[in-house]
Formats: structure tokens, sequence, C-alpha cells
């Protein structure tokens, strides 16, 4: 099962290996496939299967040829469409005549008709060449289909063989994609009731051999290959259309000690790990979880339910000797003994019951609490990649869902109760009735096999209703951080029908776990009182006494009732093991190397800094290519280029956001490894709007990460222009920011944000990325002059779109699609013929024209509230 909604990825292929045997840890397997938050690719899980030794190749095939078994597609991970437009990673293992066994991931195991299936499918568009698409044409997956295809419409062998080889005599593709389009016509006018018996053949033939001159005769939603549009290729192309399947066809074979297939060392290293990583054993790590505790609370538990059980076989008994004791005594003698009776049996119960209920309850919370305060110690030790392939809202989930975990040990006891209530109550049977034992042992048996064998099914409905529950609890807090823009737009409508269509998908999951549940009680209720009937008319025939058949009523028919309770926790356990193996998750990640502790005030040089052919992927994706650049330490530079072209990534992989897959990056000659980067961050100042604000006091956020706790704020707070800020604040230094810095402007923020980063020492590195978006252009001019005085003695790489103000840096580097351009000093650049710098340079500066010249637009300046019209300079 996906941990998240933007995991289905790597959960169908972790499904898809296992099915073959191949055991991989899913939270490595996420690593390799470079899930980010936005997904991964069928290209990336393709070479990770193979690279893990699976046969797996990638086809583009007909939607109508995925699930007919002469394609040879399956078993395969296939892409499909959600109602709400995303497209879906699921594993179709086998069709079964009108029905198809899938593997979803977001929901578990499902069957669904081939019909829905198909309308499903994500139909992909690609350009092939003519040569490739008549050499998968006449394959036998192709040809064999097809066939199939026509004899379902009624088209005889000899006539099928006919429009075959009429197709084939075409040299080009045309003649084959004809054929398959017309017979899909027809086959559409015979599912309409519009084709007259015999006649399938004529009008294939006919409306093949038009449309092979023809093509839009059929409508192009028929085609499996269309006709290209011209392009400069010197082969002709066609326009293939069709589903996307990953098929796996079995295991490679491999010799012992072959190296994993991937190109890529530190890949291999993730693949490996993930080989290696132990299965995850959920009641292992809940046994080594309570044991910190110690084991004498839940073995003293353990007695209190065997007592308890115990106690209620002498409770009956306790019951038919008041019975015949009523036979044998008064009437006054009869109602001491049974009030007497009765308070024997309240304070029996009590005495077992309470300490019983306490203890399980007491385990419930030493759990939770141990888990809430592994989770928080474990947060902050966890790598920056972990958090960025997962989404804000599932962690959220994740923690929130703690509380359930308090049900374990509940559901451990009511196991233990249900099964030596049954031992118990076997026992008494077997004891008062001994001809009868084999009735009541094949009672018990039943009252236990019978649940679990729904119990999958039940699960199953159990899983989806808890996966709509978590998407429903994604969604509320997505709306509620994106409650600004929402009602900003007045997309309140569109967040509705979300909420609805969520709403409706849980109500009907929920009904059908509810209806399966009842019809799951009524037969296992009614299985239960006809063998209570057999052992009671059994009693009674064998010449039982009366007091006796009413213990044996009572017995008899309290073995169902402890089956459906053994029932009831079978199924809920697999959602609780879920929410425990999702926690464990984080537990279990590995974790960043601590640094060793920097001394206050040592004094330290800037670091030099080399990227050496450096490839960067996120979330599948090319987003650094062939980086070579070489930083002298303490020099200052620029970066810029367009939207997207990759400045921020190249900060982002100095600061270990991302790991190259190719190259390498070096701090002061040495590679920039786990321990290396942990160190380093103990070394920089990082100036970014990503950086976080917190619901504390300014002075809190100042001080956040300083080396020195109690460092005075006073020099920043002028060289940070926060003095106005400070002014305006209802309690000054000790004003709560708002959650975000939500009592902040953008610009305001963004000034905290650099007075935090003001007040580190020894900083021997500074990566500034639009470090003061939202202010005017003369304060960040200003307050970029002032951050390059701060960090003079420092290495210092600023990101920024003011291609004006980087005149006066050292060096100026100019990234595009990627790929380092242009490199050197901004007086060389602007003077280069046709240089990228001096083009975006002449754009910000054109740009500026046209926005502040003479009557192009109005300058409304704001101050302290205030409104005042400006004229153009």
């Amino acid at each position: 099962m996906q941990t998240s909604s933007m995991d289905c990825g790597p959960a169908a292929l972790k499904c898809l290996l296992e099915g073959f045997g191949v055991h991989v840890g899913y939270g490595r397997l996420r690593e390799a496939c470079h899930t980010d938050v936005d997904g991964t690719s069928i290209d990336t899980l393709e070479d990770v299967a193979r690279a893990l030794g699976l046969d797996a190749e990638q086809l583009l095939v007909p939607y109508d040829h995925v699930l007919a078994p002469e394609s040879g597609s399956l078993p395969a991970i296939v892409i499909v469409r959600l109602p709400s437009g995303f497209t879906h990673f699921v594993v179709i293992y086998r069709r079964h005549g009108p029905f198809v066994q899938v593997m979803d991931p977001a929901t578990g195991r499902r069957w669904t008709t081939v019909a829905l299936l198909q309308r499903d499918l994500y139909q992909h568009r690609m350009a092939v060449p003519a040569a490739a698409f008549r050499e998968y044409a006449v394959s036998k997956e192709m040809s064999a289909v097809l066939d199939r295809r026509m004899a379902s419409i009624g088209i005889e062998s000899a006539e099928r063989a006919a429009l075959w080889a009429t197709a084939i005599a075409d040299p080009g593709p045309w003649g084959i994609a004809a054929l398959d389009a017309a017979v899909r016509v027809v086959a559409a006018l015979a599912t309409a009731g519009e084709l007259e018996r015999g006649s399938a053949s004529t009008i294939v033939a006919a409306l093949a051999r038009r449309a092979a001159e023809h093509p839009n005769v059929i409508p192009e939603r028929m085609w499996t290959a269309h006709l290209c549009p011209a392009d400069d290729a010197d082969e002709p192309h066609v326009m293939m259309r069709g589903a996307v399947v990953l098929r796996a066809k079995g295991l490679i074979a491999k010799t012992e000690g072959d190296a994993l297939d991937t190109p890529d060392a530190a890949e291999s290293e993730v693949l490996r790990r993930a080989l290696d990583e132990a299965r995850p054993a959920a009641l292992r790590e809940l046994v080594r979880v309570l044991a910190k505790d110690g084991v004498v609370a839940p073995i003293a538990c353990t007695i209190a339910i065997a007592m308890a059980a115990i106690g209620a076989l002498v409770e009956a008994l306790l019951l038919r000797g008041m019975l015949d004791l009523g036979v044998m005594l008064p009437l006054r003698e009869q109602r001491i003994a049974a009030v007497l009776a009765m308070i024997a049996l309240l304070a029996t119960t009590m005495a077992l019951e309470l300490p019983q209920t306490a203890m399980v309850q007491t385990l419930g919370r030493r759990l939770e609490a141990r888990l809430r305060v592994a989770l928080q110690t474990k947060i902050p030790r966890l790598p920056d990649r972990f958090f960025q392939s997962r989404l804000t809202s599932d962690m959220a989930q994740r923690s929130h869902s703690l509380s359930s975990l308090q049900a374990l040990p509940r559901l451990g006891g009511s196991l233990l109760a249900s099964f030596f209530g049954l031992i118990a109550t076997v026992t008494g049977l077997v004891w008062l009735d001994p001809a009868g034992a084999p009735i009541a042992i094949e009672s018990a048996v039943l009252a236990i096999v019978l649940p679990l064998v729904f119990v999958p099914v039940l699960s199953e409905r159990e899983l989806r209703v808890q996966t709509h529950l978590g998407a429903i609890a994604r969604y509320y807090l997505d709306a509620l951080l994106g409650i600004t823009a929402v009602r900003a737009h007045s997309a309140e409508r569109a967040v509705r029908r979300e909420h609805e269509s969520l709403l409706v998908e849980w109500q009907r999951s929920a009904r059908a776990m509810s209806s399966a549940a009842v019809r799951v009680d009524t037969l296992v209720a009614l299985a239960g009182a006809a063998l209570a009937i057999v052992s009671i008319a059994g009693y009674l025939a064998r010449g039982g006494a009366l007091g006796g058949s009413l213990l044996v009523a009572y017995w008899a028919l309290a073995i169902p009732m402890l089956g459906e309770q053994v029932a009831l926790s079978a199924r809920l356990y697999p959602h609780v093991r879920g929410t425990f193996l999702r926690l464990l998750e984080p537990l279990d990640a590995p974790e960043d190397p601590v640094p060793d502790v920097v001394a206050s005030g040592a004094a330290q040089d800037a670091v030099a800094l080399r990227f050496d052919a450096v490839e960067v992927r996120a979330g599948g994706h090319r987003v650094l290519h062939d980086v070579e650049l070489t930083i002298a330490a303490g020099e200052h530079v620029a970066i810029v280029g367009q939207s997207g072209a990759g400045k921020s990534s190249l900060l982002a992989t100095l600061l270990g956001f991302y790991t190259p897959i190719h190259g390498e990056v070096r701090v002061d000659g040495a590679p920039l490894d786990p321990a290396r980067l942990a160190s380093l961050r103990r070394e920089l100042a990082w100036i970014d709007p990503a950086v976080q604000l917190w619901n504390r006091s300014l002075l809190a956020n100042l001080r956040y990460g300083a080396d020195d706790p109690a460092i005075a704020p006073g020099r920043v707070l002028d060289e940070a222009h926060l003095l106005p800020i400070l002014e305006r604040l209802p309690d000054g230094l000790a004003t709560p920011l708002g959650e975000g810095g939500a009592l902040l402007s953008g610009g305001e923020g963004q000034r905290v944000r650099a007075a935090r980063a003001f007040l580190r020492s020894n900083v021997r590195l500074a990566l500034l990325d639009e470090p003061f978006r939202g202010l005017d252009r003369d304060a960040r001019r200003t307050l970029t002059e002032r951050a390059r005085h701060i960090f003079r003695e420092a290495t210092l790489l600023a990101v920024t779109h003011d291609v004006r103000d980087t005149s006066s840096f050292d060096r100026v580097v100019v990234i595009e699609d990627g790929q380092v351009i242009e490199d050197g000093a901004p007086a060389e650049l602007l003077a280069a013929e046709g240089s990228r710098y001096r083009a975006l340079f002449d754009a910000d500066v054109a740009l500026a024209d046209r926005l502040w010249g003479e009557g192009v637009f109005r300058r409304i300046h704001v101050s302290c509230g205030a409104l005042r019209e400006e004229r153009a300079q």
C-alpha cells in the first residue's frame, strides 16, 4: 500500500517485485525511484525493475489488447486515469473471463470488469517510425489479438486469413492499421446491435480498403496508428495510440555475484540497501517497544485475562448451583443464597475485570507516548530527501494517527480474552456432557475458522474506508493551508465539489463495509445457533437434567459470540498494523550524521567549491546537467538565468536537498558526503523564502539556529531594516509572528530571515536565493550590499533576477536548461558579442523602462498605511 498519495509508482513496483519473489524495502525503493512530491515516471520504474533483476519491458499497447491473453501483456504495471483527471499506477495480474484481478496501491486488491478497466486506461500518443510500427503489427502479439477480435464478430477462419493476407500485402503500415481500425468500428456496430448476421467480413474488407486510401472515413479514436503530421524526419512516422504498460516477463537469469544492472554507483548503493532491508515485522517491533517498559505488566495482564475467562466459567457453575439449591432449599433460604451468590459473582468479576482493563489501558497509553517521543526525536535527524518525497499532509496524518495505536493492547487483550474464553467454554461443555465433546469442539473450530475465512474480504473493505478517510483528512489540511487563495479566487464551489466527491466515495466504501460485515455476522450467528441447538438436543436426548440443559445452552450460544470477537480482532488488525508500519517507516529511516560541534569564535577560512560534471534529477526530471564550476574561497558569485533554468537547484545541491546521480560536488577539495554536508550546514548562512518562520516571538525567530542562544540581536535589527517593523509590533521583540509569519508581509518576513542569517557566527558559506523577494528594488539592492559586507570573509552565492545589480559581483554565472553556459566577470560578459548575460541585462533594463517610464503606469506609494501618488522620474 502506498504511504502517500504520490507513492503509487514505487508501491506498484514493490507489489510486482514481491509477486516474483524479489523482496525489496519500500522506503529505500522510493528513494531509488527518485520519487518526489510530483510522483515518479514509468521510465524510472522500468530502469529500477531491471536493476533489481526483473525482466521488465515498457510497451505501448492498443487499449483493447492489454487484457487479451494473446498479447502477453500481463502481469504488468499500467497507467490509469482517475476521475480527478490525475494518472495513477496499478498492477494488473490476470484476467478471469469478464473480470480482472487488480492490485491498486491506493485501495488494495480489487476486482473490476474488462469494460470498466478499459475505460479507465490512460491512452498515450507517441510518434513512432512507420517501419517500427509495422514490425510490431505483424508480430504474434498484434496478429493473434486481431484474429481473435475478428472471430468475436463472427468472421470465419478462411475469411480472417484472407483479410490478414490483404493487409500485410501493403509494405507500409496502413494496411494493417486500416484493418485494425475497421474491425474496431464493426465491433462497435455489433455491440450496438446494428450489424446483420454474416455481414461482418464484407463490411470489414470494404471499410479497410477504403480507409487505407482515405483514413478520415474512420474516426481518429478508432485507429491504433494514425498519420503523423509532416516533419523533417528522414523516415515516415505514425502517431500510435495505446495504453502504457510495464510488462514483467520473469526474472533475469543472473549468476551469483553479478552486480546490479545500473550505471550509477550511488543508485546501485540505494538499490542494494533496498534489497538488504529486512521485512517489516509489526508484531516483533511491537513486542520490542512494549518490552522497554518491562515484561511484568504484559505477563500480569495475560494472567488476569486468563483468570477472567476461568471466572466466567465459575460464574456459570455458580448459577447452576443456585438452580440446584433452589430445588432443595425453602424459599427464604433460596433468596439468601441467591443474594450471597450474586454478591460473590459481582465481587469476583470486578476483581478480575478492573485490574485487567486498567493494565490494558496503561499499556496503550505508554505505547502511544513512547512512539510519540521516538517520532519527535527522530524527525530532526531525518535526511532532507525523506521530507522532499512526502507530502506535508501525509506526514501530519501519520502523526495524528498515532492515537489509534492505543487500540493495539486492547486488540491483543480482546483476542486473548476470546481465546481463553473459548478454551474455558469448550472445557466446561466437555466436562458437563462428555458425549457431546465432538460437537463442542467442532463448534469452537467453526466459530474461529468461519469468520477468519471472510477476514480478507472485510479487511480489504476496511482498508478502503481508511484510505478514503485519510484522503479526507489530507483534503482538510490542504484546504486550510490554501484557504486564503481559495477565498481570493472565489474557488469555494470547486472546493465543495471535491469535498463532496471524497465524501461520496467514503460513504460508498463504508456502506460496502457495513453490508459485508452484517452478512458475515449473520452467517456466523446462524451457524452458531444451529450447532447450539444440536448440542442442546443431544444433551436432552441423553437424559440431561434441566439445570444442565440451561448451562449447555448458555455455553453453546457463547461460542459463536466469542468467535465473532476473534474475527473482529482479526479484521481490525490490518488497519492497526498498517498504521504501525507507516510509523515505523520514519523511525527506521537512515539518519543524517551528527557533525562535530564547531568551537564558538574559532576563525576559519571561506570554503572552496567545485562541481565536477554534476547531474541532478528530481521527480524523474533532470534539473542540472554536466555542471562544471569552480568557485575559489571567498569569492562572491551572482547566479542568473531565466525562471526554471536550475539556479535554485544548484544551491539546493550544496544544501544537500539533491544528491547528484552523476559527477561529484567537492567542498575544500573533499567530496560532499553526508558527514561533510552535516558539518557544512553548521558553517553556512541560508536566506530563502522557503526558510520557515515559527509562530513564536520575533526574538525567538531571530535567535533560531544561532550558535549562542542568548546573543543580543541589536546590531542586526538595523542591518536588516527591522526597526520600523519592531516599532509597530505591540509587544516589540516578544510579539508572536503568527503561523508561518502570518503577521508580517512577504518583504518583512524576508527581513526576519535575513536577520536570522546575519546573527550566525563563523559563516564560511552564504547562500542567497532571491533573498529579499517582496521588497522594492532599492531595498533589495541595499540589503544585498549589506549581506555582502556582513559575509565579506565568506564564499557567497546569490541567485537573483535583478541582473542590473550584479555588476558589482566578482563573477557572474549564467545557467540555462540546467547547464552553466557563461561564467566570468560582469564587465567581460557585457562586452562579449552575443553574450547571454548581456541579453538578460538588456531585458532587465528594458523592462524597467517599460514599467516605470513616463505615462505608462501610475505610481502609488504606500507608507505606514497612507497612500500618495508619485510622479515618474
